[in-house]
């Protein structure tokens, strides 16, 4: 049970109401009850106010009167609820032991006493896991691994030899950090692997969704900078590098050796192509093709909307056309000398 003054505190908000009122999960206006918090930042929900038996509300000071129970008011609500929803994520018990039973720990690992291991999980050698680390159960963490304090690494991740994980990140159940890459050299009548001697270096306050690739350099790095956010099912190629509070939605692929700027927004089922680089500041729309590099901010897409099938069939006939209409086109412009 969290008290309302304590969240005003979190959020740098104003109580109006009972700062001692006590909450013990967040909920939405239309089910909030008064043991709930909810939140009001969408116009088109608040025919829900009036009715609303939430123990408090997260609201704007504009739109404060609107409610006559308990609010937090505060200048972005949204911004408010995102700040508040991990007082109330259930974490797992941090009981200080090294290990449960069926864990292994390397005797050479470096493991912090406030460390928590999971069961069934194994600490390689020469593993270092800073303060307030959490490791789930099943999760494998190769040799020489070096994680942050207060980082959570979710059931069935696997963190492949030499991978660097900063401070507070949070990797989901079943992502793969430190695969091999896909690279390949043609011979005659075969593919030759190449194997990928680098790694990959996760800095600070960085999410990786469930069951998302990083794949580990070729002989570098693969790099995702501090605040990264990515969503789950994702795949990143070797040597790609995401830039500083960037942003990408699921099933998204970036290829080998790409560069992402930062504070960049990718929608999902985005592909990008490798070698390209994307400067900072660039939106990418919802199943986009990057297939050249965007050298100026702003927003990009290439998706085709939905459409019934029979224009669908019509359109693309149009579209098989053009190279010969075009070029009756350049005929017809042609000056009669020529």
């Amino acid at each position: 049970m969290i008290e309302l003054g304590r969240i005003a505190e979190v959020v740098d908000g104003v109580v109006l109401g009972d700062p001692e009122h006590r909450v013990d999960s967040i909920s939405s206006l239309e089910k909030a009850t008064a043991r709930a918090i909810t939140f009001f930042s969408d116009p088109k929900l608040k025919r829900h106010l009036p009715a609303c038996t939430a123990g408090a509300v997260l609201i704007s000071p504009q739109d404060a009167d609107l409610f006559s129970g308990n609010r937090v008011v505060v200048a972005d609500p949204y911004l408010a609820y995102a700040r508040i929803s991990g007082l109330f994520r259930p974490t797992r018990s941090r009981s200080g032991q090294k290990s449960v039973p069926s864990a292994w720990v390397a005797d050479t690992a470096s493991v912090d006493d406030s460390v928590v291991v999971g069961q069934f999980s194994t600490i390689d050698d020469q593993v270092k896991l800073g303060k307030g680390v959490v490791i789930g159960n099943s999760v494998h963490i190769g040799a020489g691994v070096v994680i942050g304090q207060d980082s959570v690494i979710e059931d069935q991740v696997v963190v492949g030899a030499g991978c660097l994980i900063g401070k507070r990140c949070h990797i989901s159940s079943g992502a793969v950090i430190g695969a091999s890459g896909f690279g390949y050299a043609p011979s005659a009548d075969r593919w030759e692997k190449i194997e990928q001697l680098g790694a990959v270096r996760i800095g600070d306050d960085v999410d990786v969704g469930a069951n998302t690739t990083i794949d580990r350099g070729a002989l570098g790095y693969t790099i995702i900078e501090n605040g990264v956010k990515l969503d789950n099912q994702i795949q990143i190629a070797h040597n790609v590098c995401i830039g500083e509070n960037t942003i990408m939605a699921g099933c998204s692929a970036v290829a080998g050796s790409a560069r992402i700027g930062r504070r960049c927004k990718i929608g999902g089922r985005v592909s990008i192509l490798g070698h390209l680089e994307i400067v900072d500041d660039v939106t990418v729309m919802a199943n986009s093709l990057v297939a050249n590099s965007i050298r100026d901010a702003g927003e990009y897409a290439s998706m085709i909307t939905v459409q019934p099938v029979r224009k669908w069939r019509k359109n693309l006939a149009i579209i098989r056309q053009l190279d010969k209409l075009m070029h009756r086109r350049a005929r017809l412009e042609k000056p009669d000398h020529e």
